[in-house]
């Protein structure tokens, strides 16, 4: 997974670069198939605000958070990231079981029509 750390209007320092890394990649436990994350990070007077963006397999996920903290903003942008991959999991799951039961139907009911006699 490539990470990207920006900041817009703000300069990134190694500790809070470090921590935000660190944070991203434990989301890989909640999906697999990450491809990207970038995360970008902005300070306004006295609001702290990021927008984590996260590209995996054909879909495009993005979190948005502002506290007064920079350590809580990349906190809860992460948290709300890990939501939206495990419904995102738990989306492409239920599509899958639906793709092998309608697969099943079918071989059910063509065997059933084998096996009547004339």
């Amino acid at each position: 997974m490539k990470i990207k750390v920006t900041g817009r209007r703000y300069e990134v320092e190694d500790k809070i670069k470090s921590r935000a890394i660190s944070e991203i990649e434990k989301l890989e436990k909640f999906f697999d198939n990450i491809i990207s994350a970038n995360l970008v990070l902005s300070q306004d007077a006295f609001r702290c605000e990021g927008e984590l963006t996260m590209t995996v397999s054909k879909s495009k996920l993005v979190s948005k958070a502002s506290t007064e903290d920079m350590f809580a903003t990349i906190e809860m942008v992460t948290d709300k990231m890990a939501a939206q991959l495990k419904k995102h999991k738990g989306k492409l799951k239920e599509r899958d079981q639906k793709v092998l039961s309608e697969k099943k139907s079918k071989v059910d009911l063509s065997t059933k029509v084998d096996e009547v006699e004339y």
